[in-house]
């Protein structure tokens, strides 16, 4: 008979003799390892909101323009059914539907804009994902386009990659929008040409979008840009968002408008260290609790494990029987708790702690088997190797 066998012999026998203490063992370590899930969540969810900001949002803003709401919404309608604006003198002029919205500023102007956009990408280094820029092809009467690239290693579709990343001045656009055809009379179609700012520019692709597209290398000199989104590879920490912001402020200026990524701010933040001490003392009754509910189970196998010493199995032998026996139970127990808890606790939780769905991961739930299967096999092989290390003429004497 192999070891195994015995094994599979003894955990028959115990169940059969000690149901209720089976049972026992079995849900005390399902109940255990549930605990250590939930610990392990709501500590990675305390500590996400250091590190974490909202799902999918990466995205920097900055308006390269100053607001003049005052000057472009503070109008009002006049007796004689036109509409007015008040100058700063209390006079009443005609509102011009095309009086702007904004003002241009220094750093619209591409180039002076540019060198700035290259200590921006220097500095984000490899959190570098993309930026987008939205512009006009002039102050007066201009067109808006959106231009940008993304890091050389980001792009997907080679079509992209080329376009954006082109010095040819060619231009992707939406045949169908009626600017186009009103001033040049007709459909256009790829190869055409097209003038921007009094340059001549080859449509190269189609698109189904009304904002025309440019490469950043063939923006004329004379267009104007609006603002700009810059994109992280990776969902930035707070600080990482605080330090790139600054570095935004310190070269575009602090008096524009920035959007950095709201950071997802939850209360548990608060107690974090209240919760690391939780979790510290939780893990120690854990730990004690394995202990002492195995030591509990050996007391009432003295007598199997003395007929095994009295028939000459050697310790090494009985050691490893009940350490593959504890094995056993440990992988099916931490099973049956992991499919509980996958099932039944973690989307009612998630509804109030969504960070749970981002914490507990496949490689979460291995690392938490790997360190709850080692040190549980460390502390049993202590109680272990002190049950059987007294000879059964020791049990016998001492009424064990």
């Amino acid at each position: 008979m192999t070891w195994l066998s015995l094994v599979f012999k003894n955990i028959k026998k115990f169940i059969q003799n000690k149901p209720f203490l089976f049972a026992f063992l079995v849900i005390s370590q399902i109940i255990c390892a549930i605990i250590i899930f939930l610990v392990c969540g709501f500590i990675d969810n305390a500590n996400r909101a250091e590190k974490v900001v909202n799902e999918g949002s990466k995205q920097f803003y900055i308006s390269l323009v100053i607001a003049n709401s005052d000057e472009a919404n503070n109008y009002f309608l006049g007796e004689d059914g036109k509409y007015y604006q008040e100058d700063e003198d209390g006079n009443l002029i005609p509102y011009d539907e095309n009086t702007p919205s904004f003002e241009y500023t220094e750093d619209s102007n591409f180039e002076v804009l540019k060198p700035k956009i290259d200590e921006l990408i220097k500095f984000l280094g490899d959190d570098f994902s993309r930026f987008s820029l939205f512009a006009t092809t002039n102050k007066k009467d201009g067109l808006y386009f959106s231009t940008g690239y993304s890091d050389i290693d980001s792009y997907d579709n080679e079509d992209i990659k080329k376009f954006e990343m082109s010095n040819e001045k060619i231009v992707e656009i939406n045949p169908k929008d009626d600017y186009y055809t009103e001033k040049y009379g007709k459909s256009l179609n790829i190869g055409d040409k097209i003038d921007i700012n009094g340059e001549e520019y080859t449509i190269a692709k189609h698109s189904s979008g009304e904002t025309m597209s440019i490469p950043y290398n063939s923006v004329d000199k004379y267009s104007l840009a609006t603002g700009m989104y810059v994109s992280t590879k990776e969902v930035c920490s707070p600080k990482r968002c605080e330090e790139i912001t600054e570095k935004m402020k310190e070269l575009f200026g602090d008096e524009k408008e920035f959007s950095p990524p709201e950071p997802r701010v939850l209360e548990e933040l608060q107690n974090i260290q209240l919760a690391y001490s939780i979790t510290a003392a939780v893990i120690i009754m854990i730990i004690l609790n394995i202990s002492r509910v195995y030591s509990y189970v050996l007391t009432y196998r003295k007598k199997p494990f003395a007929v095994m010493n009295i028939c000459g199995a050697s310790k090494e032998k009985i050691f490893l029987i009940y350490l593959t026996e504890l094995m056993l139970t440990l992988i099916v127990t931490f099973g049956i708790a992991l499919l509980i808890f996958h099932t039944l606790i973690l989307q009612p939780i998630a509804v109030s702690y969504p960070n749970f769905l981002l914490s507990m991961t496949p490689q979460t739930y291995l690392i938490i088997f790997g360190l709850y299967f080692v040190i549980s096999i460390l502390i049993m092989s202590l109680t272990i190797s002190r049950f059987i290390n007294k000879s059964a003429v020791e049990m016998e004497r001492s009424g064990d």
